[in-house]
């Protein structure tokens, strides 16, 4: 890791207020579930030198790699095919970039995913974009998987990778694929305006995992009732899991007049044993006697670990002139920019 990063603590919800506490978002699920309309992400703080070099060599500024054809590109077709084909790498910066996912891989086995935390990704193509415009991958959860295993060098199933990996890889891939500049449309909760925003993907803010930190930390205790529980870290197939529960609940049930338990069966899900405690019902069960102090907190710490992207970021109001926080809006704009055309300055 860069010693240019010095990580910053997440702030974690409030567990002592008493009221019901929002869901955490998985950015994934909300640019997928939000694929027809037009908004963007947004982050602040440093990013590692790798992500600007990066966005740098796409932007034609340096390379610190030499393009090599992809294996990919090779195709059967007239010799002017190959030949406008095999040129794409070199034009294109399609090269490999290393990076360090925030989790270093202290949660890996070399197996289903890094154990050095190390992969290698190149930008996305038109045929990467067109499995985002495809509904049926969409729908059954398996776009952002499809593209992240087409654009990674190595042989990992990226549905085994952290959610806090897998957000890092998507907010980079937008990046070296078209440009750190991520024009959005944003509202303020204050005064109700809305306008539009640039926001600079380059200015994220990443936190690696601390080296006295792994699977080994993954238990605690309640601060109310004192129950010990041990859980796990959410993967890209846990969010499916939970994402098909949510789906499956509204399609065979009348939720008319019930609560959305999603919440419950999501910390559920993630939680390994509590007191001895292992079935996932129990455990769903047990949830909706705690004190919601205890729920929050469980909440906060299966879902907040110590490392990842901090998706909190700040927007100007250019009206009023303030400030305000919000979780960046992942929706379709995200990997559809409008691109915008070069402008001819004639001498």
């Amino acid at each position: 890791m860069n010693d240019e990063f010095s990580p910053q603590k997440i702030n974690p919800e409030d567990i002592q207020n008493p009221q019901p506490t929002k869901p955490s978002k998985n950015i994934e699920t909300e640019m997928l579930e939000n694929n027809t309309k037009e908004g963007a992400p947004k982050f602040s703080g440093p990013v590692p030198p790798a992500f600007k070099n990066a966005v740098a060599s796409n932007r034609g500024e340096s390379s610190q790699s030499t393009p090599t054809p992809s294996q990919e590109m090779r195709v059967t077709g007239s010799s002017k095919l190959e030949e406008l084909i095999a040129g794409i790498s070199a034009k294109g910066n399609l090269v490999h970039e290393k990076i360090i996912l925030p989790s270093k891989g202290k949660f890996y086995d070399g197996e289903n995913g890094p154990s050095d935390g190390v992969v290698n990704i190149r930008p996305m193509t038109g045929e990467e974009e067109e499995i985002l415009a495809t509904p049926r991958f969409v729908k059954r959860g398996q776009a952002i998987d499809m593209i992240f295993n087409k654009c990674m060098k190595e042989n990992y199933d990226s549905a085994n990778f952290l959610t806090q990996d897998r957000t890092y890889m998507l907010i980079y891939l937008r990046g070296i694929s078209y440009t750190p500049e991520y024009e959005v449309e944003v509202k303020d909760p204050d005064s109700d305006q809305t306008f539009a925003t640039s926001i600079n993907l380059s200015e994220l803010y990443v936190e690696y995992c601390k080296e006295d930190f792994s699977s080994e930390n993954l238990r605690d205790t309640l601060p109310v009732t004192g129950y010990n529980f041990s859980y796990k870290l959410a993967t890209g197939k846990d969010e499916k899991t939970v994402q098909d529960y949510r789906d499956r609940r509204a399609k065979n049930f009348d939720l008319s007049g019930q609560a959305d338990d999603t919440l419950l069966y999501r910390t559920a899900h993630m939680i390994s044993e509590i007191e001895g405690l292992t079935e996932k019902i129990e455990i769903q069960t047990l949830l909706k006697k705690l004190p919601i102090q205890d729920v929050a907190y469980l909440r906060t710490v299966v879902n907040e670990p110590p490392f990842g992207v901090d998706t909190k970021v700040s927007v100007n109001n250019p009206y009023t002139m303030s400030d305000f926080e919000m979780e960046l809006p992942l929706e379709a704009n995200f990997f559809f920019p409008r691109a915008k055309k070069k402008t001819v300055t004639q001498a």
